[in-house]
């Protein structure tokens, strides 16, 4: 019952750090010292497993997937509002097996976080147990709850799941003590980036004089993002970085962690039915401590993992097959921890670059180009990205628990990333840079954007050729991306989804733009590109592709570009010229990019293949260009989201 008497010290000090002391001075008091009848029904209904925090014999916290034996609802009773009993199937190699047997020899802490994927509702409980035993292939367990709670549902992705009890588990990694040179292995670094879900497992040891007030107790929670929202540090192996999203400000489990710094993580497979256990010593930071492991995110938490245990087929439930998961609308882009970019291309200025708006160019009610003048030299690769940070312009959001009718802009940043449409080709350095955008339905920053160009053409004219005057300045976070050109030796294949038509702008301005020494002769072999295009607006497109075009060129060129529209179109004529050393060859299709055509496309696997697109899309492509037999693991494809 130690929530009830107010926050420990640990919660009270991460609060305080994040600010929110104020605002959750007595917050703690919707924390019940028993479980509600909702509760109470909820855990013993609704519910295939209840991921649970138990402690080992060094005292650290594992989470363990508490299941039924055959994967159905009701493994859960509850005798009493303070009583829960679990009948577990206990499975073999779960740090649980172990920790059980610590039950007689002082008080055995539990927690424990009840998640209904398919409605986003959980409930949280914590306590001790009161008895466990075997009964048949059951590990009954007995607990007294003195902690419950309703909890955050904004981070769950929903996901229709059914018993499976057909497992077979198979314990392919334990090494529960990792010596200081161990590293986690590549396939369980692979299945972490791949988790959009982590059941996070923490515990509270007080100081002597705060036992009495604020007694030992354990937590269980839950954290969710899109796939590979947590980031394992690529030069160790073994930090797992974890992002902490906006939520009820509560920070019970981050309290724990700051004053006992430990902590467990879980990954599952809802497919597969794989489990990774792992703990370690964990602590949390905030602001630029934060931002200097992962660039943008002001609050994460590294777990130093000092043991893991990865078992094969063990949860006895599934993901329906043939559903789709529902991601988070709440759920923020993926950020990558400064050590990922390192050896990159990717370059961040913190605070010490701003770029001014000096030209627009409005193309359509919703697509223009908007040209920015940076504070200093910028080496730009063609394909790369910018990332900008828009918080001068529009302010930093202000906190708010829920957000439905907008739920992306909780945990908005004000930084956005765009394509690179034009700048100077490297190694000349460039001072100005292009980014053509869509201005996107309900958008903060491409909605002020384009607000600013609609008004400078009703009003201001002028302001459009030179914008320099209205002095909009905004940061420059950073040019990232390795989606850049290679030496094109092979014939290259470009595919576009509508926007995602930018970086290609800027690589057929790298191709035709004479450098010195130049990268080519007119008597070479003509460099072939197929650029296959879907869009709505073929005309402005193409217009578009042929503005990219240097002329003359330095290199023979021979592009054709392949326009799918619904949109009523007439291909430009041939440009062909001796003096330009490019010809450029448009051809009109009605509709999407077919199969039949991308099956269709001669020498398909000897060509480079560039995507870039939605996701939809990238999709479609990549499942045509699997039936051809190119491996989509060679498919160059653009990395961030739109």
């Amino acid at each position: 019952m130690s929530a009830l008497q107010g926050w420990h010290p640990g919660e009270k000090s991460i609060q305080r750090k994040l600010g929110v002391d104020g605002a959750t001075s007595v917050s703690y008091t919707v924390i019940e010292a028993e479980m509600p009848e909702q509760h109470r029904e909820f855990h013993t209904t609704r519910l295939p497993f209840v991921p649970i925090t138990t402690l080992d014999k060094d005292g650290r916290p594992w989470t363990s997937l508490a299941a039924g034996s055959s994967g159905q609802l009701g493994f859960v009773t509850s005798p009493y509002r303070t009583k829960l009993r679990m009948d577990i199937r206990l499975i073999h190699g779960d740090p649980l097996e172990e920790n059980v047997k610590l039950f007689g020899k002082g008080k055995m802490l539990i927690a424990g976080i009840g998640i209904e994927f398919s409605s986003r509702r959980r409930n949280k409980f914590a306590g001790y147990v009161t008895d466990i035993y075997q009964k048949d292939d059951k590990l009954v367990t007995e607990l007294e709850v003195n902690e419950a709670i309703g909890n955050c549902p904004k981070y769950i992705n929903l996901r229709d799941l059914v018993p499976h009890p057909d497992i077979h588990p198979e314990v392919q990694y334990r090494n529960l003590h990792m010596s200081d040179t161990d590293r986690l292995p590549n396939d369980i670094i692979d299945f972490i980036h791949a988790s959009d879900t982590v059941f996070l497992g923490s515990s509270y040891t007080p100081e002597k004089e705060d036992e009495r007030r604020f007694p030992a107790h354990v937590g269980q929670n839950q954290r969710g993002g899109r796939q590979g929202f947590v980031r394992v540090n690529p030069v160790n192996g073994r930090t797992v970085v974890l992002p902490d999203f906006s939520g009820n400000r509560l920070m019970t489990s981050l309290g724990n962690i700051e004053a006992t710094p430990l902590a467990a993580l879980s990954f599952v497979s809802f497919t597969e039915g794989h489990i990774l256990y792992l703990t370690g010593g964990a602590r949390t930071l905030v602001g630029e401590e934060a931002q200097a492991v992962m660039p943008r995110q002001n609050v994460v938490t590294c777990l130093h993992v000092t043991g893991f245990v990865y078992i094969r087929d063990a949860l006895t439930v599934r993901q329906r097959p043939g559903s789709e998961v529902v991601r988070s609308p709440y759920s923020p882009p993926v950020k990558l921890l400064a050590d990922e970019l390192q050896g990159t291309s990717a370059a961040l200025f913190g605070n010490e670059v701003s770029v001014t708006l000096s030209k627009v160019e409005i193309y359509s009610n919703d697509l223009a180009t908007f040209t920015w003048d940076a504070s200093e030299p910028l080496l730009i690769q063609p394909g790369q990205t910018a990332v900008l940070d828009f918080k001068a312009l529009l302010g930093s959001v202000q906190y708010s628990h829920m957000a439905p009718w907008n739920p992306s802009s909780i945990n908005d940043d004000r930084i956005r990333t765009w394509t690179i449409s034009r700048a100077n080709t490297p190694p000349q350095k460039s001072t100005q840079f292009a980014l053509t955008m869509r201005e996107k339905k309900g958008g903060t920053v491409t909605g002020a954007l384009f607000t600013i160009a609609r008004k400078l053409a009703s009003h201001r004219p002028e302001l459009l050729e030179n914008a320099t005057p209205m002095g909009l300045t905004v940061g420059l976070v950073g040019i990232v991306g390795e989606f850049v050109m290679e030496e094109p030796v092979r014939p290259m294949l470009w595919f576009a989804g509508g926007i995602g038509i930018t970086p290609y702008f800027a690589m057929l301005t790298a191709l035709t733009t004479p450098s010195e020494p130049p990268s080519a002769s007119a008597n070479d072999k003509p460099r072939n590109i197929d650029l296959v295009v879907s869009t709505r607006e073929p005309d402005i497109l193409s217009s578009l592709i042929l503005g990219s075009i240097h002329t003359p060129s330095p290199a023979r060129i021979h592009l054709t570009v392949d326009i799918f529209t619904n949109e009523p179109f007439t291909t430009p004529p041939i440009l062909s010229s001796s003096l330009s050393n490019v010809v450029v060859i448009f051809r009109a299709h009605h509709g999407r990019v077919s199969d039949a055509f991308v099956k269709n496309i001669q020498d398909v696997k000897e060509k480079v293949v560039y995507l870039c697109g939605p996701k939809a899309f990238e999709r479609s492509i990549l499942d045509a260009l699997g039936e051809v037999g190119v491996d989509g693991s060679t498919v160059k494809r653009e990395g961030f989201e739109y």
